[in-house]
């Protein structure tokens, strides 16, 4: 228990070092009377210290907050953070191929694969497939003890993705004792319950102790429908029909705010033929197409496409939030165990063990068919079909459906993770210590898509006909002649809506599979010491051996394969990357009680990396500290960083992918274009398009654009130079005060950046000339100059920089009636800046943009008298707007974006020594999304969930 009692003063020291949270003033009742203090580590330098003056910025979250937050997942507690961001979540991954309910991180806004998680100072095996950012939902919340986020470049102390900085999760190590947590949380409107439980025991002797750790999570899914303010008050952008050039000061878009239907796709066929739209009665007659109040007008500009929704009670089409969901349904299992063992004198060995089970579901329409092609031979032609045609003269129609006969599009996602380490700690002499580490992690993700069709099978069972007295799906010959049935085809009767037999069903559907993997196997060892003595106190060091090994796979089923199954084709592949990395820190200390030098040390640290896939590289780090007095610490650090391409980027192979129809070199396009119309109207001709040019109609109104996405082979290390600057003020006249202020700047060169189809058109055509990597990322009809297909990649082609400051600050109050607690995290963003090309004209400042507000903050406000504790926190989200570089009132009128706030209530009562009670609201005030087209259905950065209560309990024995 001793050295329990002495880590604890040391993270109390780093709290107070570092000036974080409040948990710094709940540990500060540990014994403090122990005559030495051991050298502890903490994130951010593998040097132990014998305090925790690091140059870079560490905060520190307790148990306590994340019980107070009433969160079942750490990710959640996270995405609160000033200075992080979600990554994924289910939030934000309903329609996300493979990454369904996945719960990443994303410190500073630079991306989940810039920012490192580690459990217990080790990496950890990512949560899909070949990519390298760690799923949340594989870390129980019951089993952590703290959480030490380090940001700022960390490539130097632990090797390539802390870019932004590293997320070290400490877990629980040993417990004596049996403890049950319960809880739930259950929105006031809508659906979307939670339920969580755990059971932790374990077992602590002379000479080591173990813990068991079981956690369960049931998250269930929400619609969009599930919520008033989404279905009273909807919101939808049109192209503005008043609109009459680029220059008119007219706005190009204008905002719907009632409900809006889409007129194309029924569930019953539907098609244009003699000037008007049809579809199908209940009985397959044909019948005028519903558009309630009529379509909306279109945009004013010449070449703006058919607005095809329409408003009013709903007709024909698709519904208003039809298949829409706020929350991707999610349910967890988690179990852990870990343990230690005295081996000798001064050597430890730990082990320790997780399994997850995680399962997700994700849910877009029914199958939809764009050109469903009608031969006027069809068999289930009525006559007033029949007659249509024939006065039309029309040899085949051509008609859209959305099939909801084969059921919702449902992906499910079923993830497995194993994850194995052990370590071996101790002493080599009385100042040098060595730690060594062997682990292994697998993923196992197997998804299934229900509700999927067999494209060649249904196009088959369209062509029907009458063939010897049966129906039949044709055999034609070459002049289009029917000259018999299609063996084993069953037909099929889309012209209006009819059950399918179980015939149809087995012939027609399927469930399309894919099962991916990744393995994860590192080793490494850690030395550190002190080397000699200087006047101000001996020179540290640590130097450290890694090894890495990280191989991915990709097994599509037969259907995906083969490209059978309906807008959804890939191959497999498999890819893997290896890496070893030396490294060396070392800590000088330069100046000790001397006046306004309390104690001033200089560090550096330095890492050689060699990657089979990219080659060898380097990262270092350069800091300083400088206690000046009692009061006053300033400390700075520089960094390079690298990060390396993950197995997925490199090597996944292409696969289907579905895009909106952009289309730079319209004439409509090129009107709005402002800052870069030269260039854009220079390129499109340049690349054969005529002047005026527009894409069909039909190009138009087809739907999504398929394409495909898939890894880049070519991609090299990205590099990031970060610095970091702070003052720490500790007013000794002001007990139990504390302040930190940290100023911070990155730039990313040659940052690999994902290009999906609109953004690689619009580079292209951007450009100074069409000599770039975008312009190959897709293909054009040489004769309609239409798209008819797209690469999405990532490329080595973009510079990123951003800056800004953070402002902690903690203070407790003692009072005769009770104790008071405050605490701010702030962050400011100075600028963020990102050039997509590299090209300097093509720089683009979105500091103050939706996704970068210039302000974020959280403040908890605690009161503790006895047994009882309440806390309450606000969130802030500063202004914003849609964006800061090329809007105009050409555009649209609603740029701004209000600010957001929302507030947590959270009490604790310990009924017994034993037992406490907890009861939470969070949301209290049910604040919305902000009324706009860019945050409506966000739930990214707003609470789309709303108001919620959390009750729970925790028993132990």
């Amino acid at each position: 228990m001793k050295k329990l009692n002495l880590l604890a003063i040391g993270i109390k020291t780093a709290l107070l070092a570092g000036g974080i949270s409040g948990v710094g003033f709940a540990v500060a009742a540990e014994d403090t009377s122990a005559e030495k203090v051991e050298r502890i580590e903490v994130t951010g330098s593998k040097i132990k210290r014998l305090s925790a003056d690091a140059p870079t910025p560490v905060i520190v979250i307790g148990r306590v907050e994340l019980e107070n937050a009433g969160v079942s997942n750490v990710n959640d507690f996270l995405a609160e953070l000033p200075s992080a961001e979600v990554g994924l979540s289910p939030e934000n991954s309903n329609n996300t191929i493979y990454a369904n309910g996945l719960n990443t991180t994303d410190l500073r806004g630079l991306g989940s694969s810039r920012t490192l998680v580690l459990v217990n100072g080790r990496r950890f095996i990512g949560g899909m497939a070949g990519d390298n950012a760690v799923d949340l939902n594989n870390i129980s919340t019951s089993f952590i003890d703290r959480i030490e986020i380090s940001t700022g470049g960390a490539s130097a102390v632990y090797g390539a993705d802390a870019v932004a900085g590293v997320v070290n999760i400490i877990t629980r190590k040993s417990f004596d004792g049996v403890e049950f947590d319960l809880s739930t949380t259950r929105p006031t409107e809508g659906a979307g319950d939670q339920t969580f439980g755990s059971l932790t025991f374990g077992k602590e002797y002379a000479d080591g102790g173990f813990i068991f750790n079981y956690d369960y999570s049931e998250q269930k899914q929400m619609a969009r429908s599930d919520k008033s303010w989404y279905m009273d008050k909807p919101l939808r952008t049109i192209a503005n029909p008043d609109d009459t050039s680029g220059t008119d000061g007219i706005p190009g878009r204008v905002i719907v705010n009632k409900p809006t239907h889409y007129g194309l796709y029924d569930e019953s066929s539907e098609f244009f033929l003699g000037g008007k739209q049809w579809t199908f009665d209940e009985s397959g007659n044909l019948r005028p197409f519903n558009t309630g109040d009529g379509f909306l007008p279109k945009g004013g500009l010449p070449g703006s496409p058919t607005n095809y929704y329409y408003t009013g009670a709903f007709g024909d089409g698709i519904e208003y939030a039809a298949d829409e969901f706020f929350r991707t349904p999610l349910t967890r299992h988690t179990i852990n165990f870990a343990g230690n063992q005295k081996l000798a004198e001064d050597h430890d060995l730990s082990f320790d063990f997780t399994y997850a089970k995680n399962e997700a579901f994700g849910q877009s329409t029914p199958i939809f068919f764009r050109s469903i092609k009608i031969k006027r031979d069809n068999a289930f032609i009525k006559d007033d079909l029949a007659k249509l045609m024939d006065d039309a003269g029309a040899k085949s129609i051509s008609m859209r459906r959305l099939s909801d006969d084969f059921g919702p599009r449902v992906y499910n996602q079923q993830r497995n993770t194993v994850r194995a380490s052990i370590g071996i700690d101790g002493l080599i002499t009385d100042n040098w210590t060595y730690s060594a580490y062997l682990q292994h992690g697998e993923l196992k993700q197997d998804t299934s898509w229900f509700g999927e069709i067999l494209m060649e099978n249904v196009e088959n069972g369209f062509d029907a006909v009458n063939f010897k007295g049966n129906i039949v799906c044709a055999e034609r010959n070459d002049k289009g002649e029917v000259v018999g049935g299609k063996a084993g085809c069953v037909p099929l009767n889309v012209l209006g809506k009819y059950p399918l037999t179980q015939e149809q069903l087995d012939y027609h559907s399927t469930v399309a599979t894919a099962e991916q993997g990744h393995k994860q196997s590192s080793y490494g060892i850690t030395v550190t010491g002190d080397v000699f003595d200087l006047p101000a106190g001996a020179v540290q060091t640590a130097f450290s051996y890694d090894w890495r090994k990280e191989r991915a796979y990709e097994a599509p089923g037969t259907g995906i394969r083969k490209g059978l199954i309906f807008g959804n084709s890939g191959l497999p592949y498999e890819g893997e990357l290896t890496v070893k990395e030396y490294a060396t820190e070392v800590l000088v200390p330069i100046l000790a009680d001397q006046y306004l030098a309390q104690e001033v040390n200089f560090e550096f640290a330095y890492r050689y990396m060699d990657y089979s896939s990219t080659g060898t590289d380097s990262a270092y780090k350069l800091g300083l500290t400088w206690q000046v007095n009692d009061d006053v610490r300033l400390r700075f650090a520089k960094a390079q960083s690298v990060r390396a391409p993950n197995v997925n980027e490199l090597y996944s192979s292409t696969g289907t992918q579905f895009a909106s129809r952009a289309e730079s070199c319209a004439a409509d396009s090129i009107a709005k274009e402002d800052q870069y119309k030269e260039q854009v109207t220079r390129n499109c001709a340049a690349d054969g398009i005529p002047v005026g040019w527009v894409p069909t109609e039909a190009w138009r109104s087809a739907g999504s654009l398929e394409g495909k996405l898939g890894g880049n082979s070519e991609l090299q290390n990205e590099v990031s130079n970060d610095i970091t600057f702070g003052v720490i003020y500790t007013p000794s006249y002001l007990e139990n005060f504390e302040i930190t202020a940290d100023y911070w700047s990155f730039e990313i060169k040659d940052a690999i950046s994902f290009y999906d189809y609109e953004s690689a058109m619009e580079n292209c055509y951007r450009s100074d000339s069409l000599d770039n990597p975008f312009c190959g990322k897709f293909t054009r009809d040489p004769v309609t100059h239409e798209v008819t297909d797209y690469l999405e990649t990532s490329l080595n082609a973009a510079v990123e920089k951003l800056s800004g400051l953070d402002i902690e600050s903690v203070y407790k109050y003692d009072t005769s009636f009770g104790q008071f607690g405050f605490k701010l995290v702030a962050t400011y963003l100075d600028n963020r800046e990102r050039n997509p090309t590299g090209n300097a004209e093509d720089n683009r400042v979105h500091t103050g943009e939706e996704e970068r507000p210039r302000w974020r903050a959280r403040f908890n406000t605690s009161y503790t008298y006895d047994d009882f504790r309440l806390v309450l926190v606000a969130n802030y989200r500063h202004s914003t707007v849609m964006d800061r570089n090329d809007w105009t009132i050409e555009d649209h009128d609603y740029n701004e974006i209000s600010s957001y706030t929302t507030f947590d209530l959270s009490g604790t009562y310990n009924v017994h020594e034993k037992v406490s009670l907890r009861l939470g609201v969070q949301n209290l005030t049910d604040n919305t999304t902000p009324y706009h087209p860019a945050t409506f259905v966000d739930g990214a950065y707003y609470d789309v969930i709303g108001r919620r209560v959390t009750a729970g309990v925790n028993v132990k024995f």
